[in-house]
């Protein structure tokens, strides 16, 4: 395996992107490229290469996150090299076919799995939107997180400037329903590329549950990005959302997996 740089970009997408399936299975990989290229320090991708110099697998390392990719033909016991000569505390994410694979040959294993389904839905036409659903703006975000804190499941410490961030770059929309000038219902997309994103932060106010709110929140979110031609994504555990998700268009694809490696320590016991 070698570091790849721009001069593989179209062998790349190739890859992951070429199919109509790939870029949802490879949303965060095509993400990080859009968002900060090859040559950034949060991130590095290597590529692996069959005996005819066709591009067969690449690994993605953003942050402490391991995220690998092939189809068929590639040497996983390369990939899983790469991966153990990093001895920090790590994860080994993807989708489950992939990262099951690749478990047995990676030296510390894995301490912790976190297994969700994976669903997309792409673009598709006479998707309804409300009067009554907008796009938050960049200023708004503090309404926003003030909001979450009065969600149940979403109750918890965020980044003003990273939800910023993500709006100013174009990574993130956030679709809102009000009520006398109250937030009641939302729904977000994160990680967004010129051809997909995924769907996040799908939550109702506990009082106004069971009105629809937050699938009105996606059904106009959907609309809005189907007129772009973009697939969506989204992550699901509970049975009861994804039936809900199924009702509006979305079909599982893979499961997705997040798995945890801890730091290795070396001890010399001479």
């Amino acid at each position: 395996m070698r570091k790849l740089n721009q001069s593989d970009h179209e062998d790349v997408m190739r890859l992951l992107s070429k199919r109509r399936k790939r870029p949802a299975e490879n949303l965060f990989t095509l993400w990080g490229i859009e968002a900060y290229g090859y040559e950034a320090d949060i991130q590095t991708l290597w590529g692996q290469f069959d005996s005819d110099g066709e591009l067969n697998a690449v690994l993605c390392k953003f942050k402490n996150k391991y995220t690998p990719y092939w189809e068929t033909g590639c040497n996983v016991q390369v990939i899983a090299d790469m991966i153990n000569a990093d001895t920090n505390e790590k994860q080994v994410n993807g989708i489950e076919r992939l990262t099951k694979e690749i478990e047995p040959l990676i030296t510390e294993g894995y301490s912790k799995r976190e297994s969700y389904y994976y669903a997309k839905c792409d673009p598709t036409p006479n998707h309804n939107h409300s009067d009554s659903v907008r796009c938050l703006s960049e200023e708004e975000v503090p309404r926003l997180i003030s909001f979450y804190q009065e969600v149940p499941e979403f109750k918890r410490e965020y980044n003003p400037e990273s939800f910023m961030d993500q709006i100013s770059n174009g990574w993130s929309r956030i679709f809102v329903i009000e009520e006398d000038d109250k937030l009641i219902s939302s729904a977000s997309t994160v990680c967004e590329t010129s051809v997909a994103a995924m769907v996040s932060g799908v939550c109702t106010l506990p009082e106004k549950k069971g009105k629809g709110l937050a699938s009105i929140c996606v059904e106009h979110l959907m609309h809005n990005l189907f007129q772009e031609n973009k697939t969506l994504t989204l992550f699901y555990d509970n049975l009861e959302a994804g039936r809900i998700y199924k009702r509006l268009g979305f079909i599982d694809i893979e499961k997705w997996t997040i798995n945890h490696c801890k730091e290795r320590n070396y001890h010399n016991d001479n």
